[in-house]
This record gives C-alpha cells, sequence and structure tokens, in this order.
C-alpha cells in the first residue's frame, strides 16, 4: 500500500529562508571582514626631507653647584663678628666673619722686630767687610726671621674669613663668642666634578643652618663653619645603567629638564665615573656621570631633579624617513615611492634609527614621494559582525509564513516560530 506523505508549504519556506539566511551572514561578515581590515591598514603619502637625527641615552639626577666652598677657620680663637646670614649674596673677597686677634697680631709685630733686627745686622756687617762666614749667618738669621714673619701674617690673616667666589651662603655654624678650633679650610674649591674617575657626587652642600646655641662650644668637624656656593654655574649628578654608559663619552652634548624650569636647558658631560654602584632594588650597576650646565639659565635650584637626555650621536642635515615606511624582503629594505601616480618598490640603504625615524643613506633623493602606513587600533566594536565575539545584527528580519519570524540578535541566532506544530 502506498502512503502518502503530505507537505507543509511553511517548512519549505523555513528551509529557504534558513539557506538564503546562511548565505546572506557569509557574504556579509565576510565581506565586513575585509573593509574593517582595509581600514586598519590605512597609508599616507609623505614627502622625503632632510632633518637631524639623535641616537641618546637617558639618565637622571641632581642639580648642584658647580662650585663650592666649605670655608673654616684654621686658627683657634674665639669669634668676635658674623657679617653675614644664610642665603645672603656675597662678593668674592668679602668678608664673612672674624674671630680674636690680638695674639696673633702680636706675633706679626714680633716676627717684624726680628726681621728689622736680623736686616740691620745684615747691613752693619756687609759695611764692616764682615767675613763671607759671618755674612752668611747673618743672611741664614733674615731668611729664617722673614719666613716667621710670613707664617704669623697668614695666621693673622685667617683670621678673617673671607668668600673666595661670587654667591651666596648656603650654610652657617658660626655665632659670636663661639669658640673655633683650627682646622683646615676645606675649600672644595667647588667644582664638584668628582673625584678620579668623575665621581661627581660630592654635593658638599650640608644645608646645616643650626646655629651654635652654645657659644663655649666648638664647631661641628663634619659641617663647614660656611658654606658658599656659586649660583652662576652649575652641573647635573646623574647615573647611566651599565648597558649604556660605554655609548657615551666625555664632551658628549646633554639636553636637560629641570623641575621648576621650563625651558630646555642645555649642558655637555664633564666626567663619567669608572667606579659602578649597585641598584638595591634593580641590582643593575650604574655609573656617575657629571654635566655642566651652558650658561646660567634662570630658575635653578640647588637639589632639583634633572631628567638628561646623552647624546652620543648626531646626524644634521641628512636625509631621513619615518622608520614605518621601510619593508623588507629577501633583496634587501625598500620603501614603496609613489612616480607618476604608481606605488613602485625602490631599494634603500638606511643608516641609523631613533625616535622613530631612520636615516637613508642612498636610494632616495628630498622630495621623492613615498607610501607611510599608519598604524590605526581596533576598536573591538565592529556593528554589523556577528562572529568572532563581535557584538552585531543582522540587518533585517524575517517573517515566515503561519506567523514564524526569523532573527538573528546580538551574538547569536535564534529561531522563532509562531505557525502550526511549534517551531
Amino acid at each position: 500500500m502506498t502512503r502518502t506523505i503530505r507537505r507543509h508549504p511553511w517548512i519549505s519556506g523555513v528551509i529557504a529562508v534558513l539557506v538564503l539566511a546562511g548565505a546572506g551572514l557569509g557574504t556579509y561578515f565576510g565581506v565586513r571582514d575585509d573593509k574593517a581590515a582595509a581600514a586598519d591598514a590605512t597609508t599616507t603619502v609623505e614627502t622625503v626631507n632632510t632633518g637631524t637625527i639623535r641616537q641618546t641615552v637617558s639618565a637622571t639626577g641632581t642639580l648642584a653647584p658647580a662650585n663650592q666652598e666649605d670655608l673654616n677657620f684654621s686658627v683657634s680663637g674665639q669669634v668676635t663678628k658674623v657679617s653675614v646670614s644664610e642665603g645672603q649674596h656675597v662678593k668674592k673677597g668679602q668678608t664673612l666673619a672674624t674671630i680674636n686677634s690680638a695674639s696673633l697680631s702680636a706675633a706679626v709685630a714680633e716676627a717684624q722686630a726680628s726681621v728689622a733686627s736680623d736686616q740691620a745686622r745684615l747691613d752693619d756687617d756687609n759695611s764692616n767687610s764682615a767675613s763671607d762666614t759671618q755674612i752668611a749667618a747673618d743672611q741664614a738669621a733674615l731668611t729664617a726671621a722673614q719666613n716667621q714673619l710670613d707664617t704669623a701674617q697668614q695666621q693673622l690673616d685667617s683670621a678673617t674669613l673671607t668668600s673666595p667666589i661670587d654667591g651666596i651662603v648656603a650654610s652657617l655654624n658660626l655665632t659670636v663668642g663661639q669658640s673655633v678650633s683650627g682646622s683646615s679650610s676645606g675649600n672644595n674649591n667647588g667644582n664638584n666634578n668628582g673625584n678620579s674617575g668623575g665621581n661627581g657626587n660630592n654635593n658638599g652642600n650640608n644645608n646645616g643652618g643650626n646655629n651654635s646655641s652654645d657659644n663655649s662650644s666648638n664647631s661641628s668637624s663634619s659641617d663647614p663653619q660656611i658654606l658658599v656656593i656659586s649660583t652662576s654655574s652649575w652641573i647635573v649628578n646623574a647615573s647611566v645603567d651599565a648597558n649604556s654608559v660605554g655609548l657615551i663619552k666625555v664632551g658628549n652634548q646633554a639636553q636637560l629638564s629641570v623641575t621648576g624650569v621650563s625651558d630646555t636647558v642645555y649642558g655637555t658631560i664633564a666626567s663619567i665615573g669608572l667606579v659602578s654602584s649597585s641598584s638595591s632594588s634593580s641590582g643593575t650597576a650604574s655609573y656617575p656621570v657629571v654635566v655642566d650646565v651652558t650658561g646660567t639659565p634662570s630658575g635653578m635650584h640647588d637639589g632639583a631633579d634633572v631628567t638628561a637626555t646623552l647624546i652620543y650621536k648626531q646626524l644634521s642635515n641628512v636625509l631621513v624617513v619615518p622608520t614605518l615606511a621601510l619593508h623588507r624582503d629577501a633583496s634587501g629594505t625598500y620603501v614603496e615611492q609613489v612616480k607618476n601616480g604608481k606605488t613602485v618598490h625602490t631599494a634603500v640603504r638606511p643608516g641609523i634609527e631613533s625616535g622613530g625615524q631612520t636615516q637613508i643613506v642612498s636610494g632616495l633623493s628630498a622630495g621623492a614621494q613615498i607610501v607611510v602606513p599608519q598604524v590605526r587600533l581596533g576598536n573591538g566594536n565592529r556593528n554589523g559582525n556577528g562572529t568572532n565575539g563581535r557584538n552585531g545584527q543582522f540587518p533585517g528580519g524575517g517573517q515566515f509564513p503561519g506567523g514564524g519570524r526569523f532573527q538573528i540578535p546580538p551574538g547569536g541566532g535564534v529561531f522563532q516560530n509562531g505557525g502550526p506544530g511549534g517551531g
């Protein structure tokens, strides 16, 4: 017996719609992906020009005066006068402080008398034709007396502290009535350019600033009695890691960003340390570098933070192109040059690269037009694409016979049917 199978027209309609929808989705998503890829791979045409290209090393450090003087009385006595205060500007040769010099003045007077007496004896013996032996003895005595006078005069002069430079009083550890013991003046003679090997970290700015309240006590042996720093010349005490220190050398130019100074400050490398120190945080060895600041920029102050760009190689007036414009294939490096409206591969020989620019040694000339890719990051939200996790919605909807609906909402497809028999 032959069984007749009833065909439901709405099922055929559903199948047809699903087939068409699948084809439409494939076409739609494929086109959208191609268009999105094309949009992300945009290019521009740029003109090749000459410029300056630099290779640099970055370093951080602090600003310090190039000259500083740690001043101390070299003779003992009691302070009789302090003529300056902290923060005061002083001139070279200006008196800063004095100690009791009565005994020193007496010593000078006594030495002067001895010199006068010995000189008179020598003159008298010369007039009386004394023996050569006597004349020699007189001359020796006069020389010794003159040496004693010079020493006494130096000690008397040392009872007055004067500034050896134009500058500012950075710290003051003296008060009137204070007893001081003679010590070495301890002049750093400024420079702060470091010890042998260019350590450069001898700031010397103790900034003690605490005047002694005990008039009978001696000043601290660690702090200078008066510290004078220059304000017309500056250095930067910086450090460079072991991976970069071999690239730089004394005399290299530097560009400095100084806290509190709006304009770029310039300088040159004055010294590079030979002895490294290790960072406790990273364990990387670093080397001290001292940079002499050029000129007298305004707004500089001791201890300011500095970011230094140390230029170890610089080429001026050379042909440069964006590094993104360079491509490589089996034959070497090339750019896409635009000639007569067409893009052609042009072989080039690149030089040094820095900061997204590359020197072109040969293969191009100024004025050439080249294609430069422009990097754009996709936003990950391409409407209309429902694949690969991208939210989208297939445009339109399908109405099925019998009230059924075909929809593809964001993130997936849902088949709904309100017709006979369910869906």
